[in-house]
């Protein structure tokens, strides 16, 4: 196999494509997200979204892990998460959430300190893998010949070399330099269209990389996720591995189109295919446009209250719980505005006030409604697994 291997950060080239750069339609494509996140930001409340973010980083999970054929129900990673257990596949699952959830409070305090060429780096690699894998059964760190892999351990650490399905990984004297030189290029762009476009591209080029001998499809997925959430661009309320998953097949097809060789004299000047790079990066635009739109859909007033009138007329947990019509009207207000004083939703059923309260203590038990304490004055939307899964069609979904 090592006669196979390819050695030498040149085989990284095009990094980014040759003059004249990305087509046309590429470039609108990007700077058309910016204008959407803000879309999508300005459209939600602030406590509203702070309460999705937990369902989206478990969305953003559940998808990642879905990619590399482990699935586990969402509603029970849910419920493992709260007991805080962990059983096989859901080990995987519960570390993602808590891994994505840490590095965006380190990015959210620190983020004036963090350089973009920071997102890039090896030791940042690293400390997804390591956090991804630290306290895994040795099931899930077996390789090859029956070797248990070191989280956080790169694959020139161990001297290994790897072939995934056909793709036979550089060798692993390669992987720090090739991991130097991405970082190098990607992260020396100083303007916005210019760092989309790079973790774009970067997304593929670590992958083709393969840094670590197995978890490279995670780590990936959640460098592009958090480098998103550098720019400003990913966030609480869209998951880019929801829209690869819904996408699997064409996910792969392309990684694998940007593995080969150049494609003859007018596909750039270097050893991979500078086209297989650009319709990569075009269909990873495709995917955060498609994601962002989506949520802004879903969360559009109009749309949210005549679901809700349909969730609470025909959902059996309202209609054991004694909802009333009226209680639609009360959660979509409560959804919309983030955070309300327990003396206005009541006001937002337009009942009498002991049957209001009646219908809040319920709306409290399914967990629609929070509240930080039993008397606590303010309220909160609460989204529990199967009433998101009502409230966001197809968010939890085996595509394939």
């Amino acid at each position: 196999m090592n006669d196979q291997l390819i050695r030498g950060i040149h085989w990284l080239e095009p990094i980014v494509p040759a003059h004249p750069g990305y087509p046309v339609d590429v470039l609108e494509l990007a700077d058309s997200l910016p204008f959407l996140a803000g879309q999508l930001a300005g459209s939600v409340a602030p406590e509203t979204a702070k309460r999705l973010g937990k369902l989206m980083r478990l969305t953003n999970s559940y998808y990642s892990n879905l990619i590399e054929g482990q699935y586990i129900e969402p509603a029970e990673l849910s419920q493992r998460i709260k007991r805080r257990e962990a059983k096989e596949l859901g080990f995987l699952a519960m570390t993602h959430i808590q891994a994505q959830e840490a590095f965006e409070r380190v990015l959210d305090r620190r983020s004036s300190e963090i350089k973009w060429s920071d997102m890039f780096g090896v030791n940042l690699l690293k400390s997804f893998h390591r956090r991804l894998l630290e306290g895994a059964k040795d099931a899930d760190l077996r390789v090859n010949e029956g070797r248990l892999m070191t989280p956080g351990r790169l694959r020139d650490e161990s001297q290994e070399d790897v072939v995934v399905g056909g793709h036979y990984a550089p060798a692993w004297e390669s992987v720090t330099p090739m991991l130097n030189r991405l970082q190098q290029v990607y992260g020396s762009a100083n303007d916005p269209r210019s760092q989309l476009l790079a973790c774009m591209a970067y997304h593929h080029r670590l992958a083709f990389v393969h840094p670590f001998e197995d978890g490279n499809g995670r780590i990936v997925r959640m460098a592009t996720h958090l480098q998103l959430t550098r720019i400003g661009l990913g966030s609480s309320l869209w998951s880019i591995s929801r829209g690869l998953a819904r996408k699997q097949d064409e996910y792969y097809a392309r990684l694998s189109a940007a593995d080969q060789g150049r494609r003859g004299d007018f596909d750039g000047r270097g050893q991979l295919t500078q086209a297989g790079l650009v319709e990569f990066v075009r269909f990873m635009l495709s995917v955060c446009k498609d994601q962002m739109q989506y949520t802004r859909e879903a969360m559009a007033m109009p749309v949210l209250r005549e679901r809700l009138a349909r969730i609470i007329q025909f959902e059996p947990r309202f209609i054991h719980a004694g909802i009333k019509p009226e209680g639609a009207r009360a959660l979509c207000l409560l959804i919309i505005q983030g955070e309300v004083s327990r003396a206005d939703f009541k006001a937002y059923f337009n009942l009498h006030d002991k049957t209001a309260a009646n219908q809040l203590r319920e709306l409290l038990l399914l967990g629609v409604v929070e509240a930080p304490s039993p008397k606590s004055r303010d309220l909160y939307p609460g989204f529990p697994v199967w009433f998101a899964q009502l409230l966001f069609p197809d968010l939890h979904r085996r595509f394939q």
